[in-house]
């Protein structure tokens, strides 16, 4: 294209040179040759420049739209690193938040785990205390009863002794003859003589036990203290009037009448001590049954009311051990319970109001044991 637009430049200089030469078939075949080339010119001026110029207007509209795409590419792009830096900042925080509250979870978790840990091991030198206690106490326990027990034999073999003795004095006093009576008169272990205007006369009479034992000691020092006395007033009064009397018969010694329904009036009659004598011969006297698990279980009833709750806690102790699927034992339990209480050992009631909530739970004791476990 330069070539030929150089080549008609240099044509049209070189012209008016060539027209001073040529001749005119010459110069009108160079004006054709002319008007030729200014066609070939304007044609390809239409065409092809036109063309390129279409081309090059095309090219610029679509380097316009690719420009106005790679602009909002590039603000998309922009955008896009805004979202991750953005995403990459909370992701951050997320990350330190989550952090944080895992390690606060996990000392949170700790410190509950070594709490539990530490409130179970003061649970359980806790219980070995009270077991130790519990033991301790048991062995206390038992040791007052054996000695109670030995005291009141000891106390049942003195009376006894004093007994046969003032029986012997009693039997030798009577045997004595009284001169100037008409009549004759027995004196026995129980009585005691008057002189009355020259007649003896039996006085009131004291009852005396046959063997006394533990249950029946008060009759006994009774008997011990009252047949001393008959004796000696006979051996006084035998030098003032010596009638000659037969020996006394021997006194009917027998163990306190009763059973159960007057062990419950003397209960009812706050005659504890009394009643628990008899609950306790019944017990001795008949060693299994209901009734004489229920005379058991009075005669804690009868120590807790006098205020001896290691005692009563012994007694309500052979009912549980013994009886455990008794009626009565789920009774004595609480009552054990509440024995317990009352030596202010409440750490041991407590363990004991739990147990019967789970060993009798759908007992009216089980209901009664939360009810005091709901006041601690």
């Amino acid at each position: 294209m330069k070539n030929l637009i150089r080549n008609l430049i240099l044509v049209l200089a070189v012209t008016p040179l060539l027209m001073q030469c040529a001749t005119q078939n010459e110069v009108r075949d160079l004006q054709y040759q002319l008007r030729v080339v200014n066609k070939k010119l304007e044609d390809m001026k239409a065409n092809t420049v036109g063309t390129l110029q279409k081309r090059q207007a095309d090219s610029t509209g679509q380097m316009s739209q690719l420009e106005e795409e790679v602009m909002t590419l590039k603000s998309q792009l922009e955008e896009t690193n805004h979202l991750n830096n953005s995403l990459k900042e909370k992701n951050t925080e997320l990350e330190t938040a989550f952090n944080s509250y895992t390690q606060q979870e996990a000392t949170k978790r700790e410190e509950e785990l070594r709490r539990i840990d530490e409130e179970q091991k003061a649970k359980e030198e806790k219980l070995a205390e009270l077991s130790e206690k519990l033991k301790a106490q048991q062995e206390s326990v038992k040791a007052i009863q054996e000695g109670r027990v030995r005291e009141a034999e000891r106390r049942a073999r003195e009376a006894k002794l004093a007994a046969d003795k003032a029986k012997a004095k009693s039997q030798s006093a009577s045997s004595t003859l009284i001169p100037g009576s008409a009549s004759v008169v027995k004196i026995g272990a129980t009585q005691q003589k008057k002189i009355v205007s020259g007649e003896t006369t039996p006085s009131e009479t004291v009852p005396t036990p046959e063997q006394p034992t533990a249950s029946a000691q008060p009759a006994a020092k009774a008997t011990a203290s009252a047949l001393p006395a008959a004796a000696q007033n006979t051996q006084n009064n035998d030098t003032a009037s010596p009638v000659a009397t037969p020996p006394a018969p021997e006194p009917s010694l027998s163990a306190p009448a009763g059973g159960l329904a007057e062990a419950k009036n003397l209960y009812s009659s706050g005659k504890y001590q009394q009643a628990f004598t008899l609950y306790e011969q019944y017990v001795r006297d008949n060693a299994t049954g209901s009734e004489a698990i229920d005379a058991r279980y009075m005669m804690g009833e009868c120590l807790f009311q006098q205020k001896e709750y290691d005692q009563a806690i012994l007694q309500y102790q052979k009912i549980i051990a013994q009886q455990a699927k008794h009626p009565k034992a789920a009774s004595a339990m609480l009552r054990q319970a509440m024995a317990f209480e009352k030596l202010s050992d409440n750490e041991t009631a407590k363990i004991i109001y739990q147990k019967i909530i789970s060993s009798y739970g759908s007992s009216p004791e089980a209901a009664q044991a939360q009810e005091q476990l709901n006041k601690k």
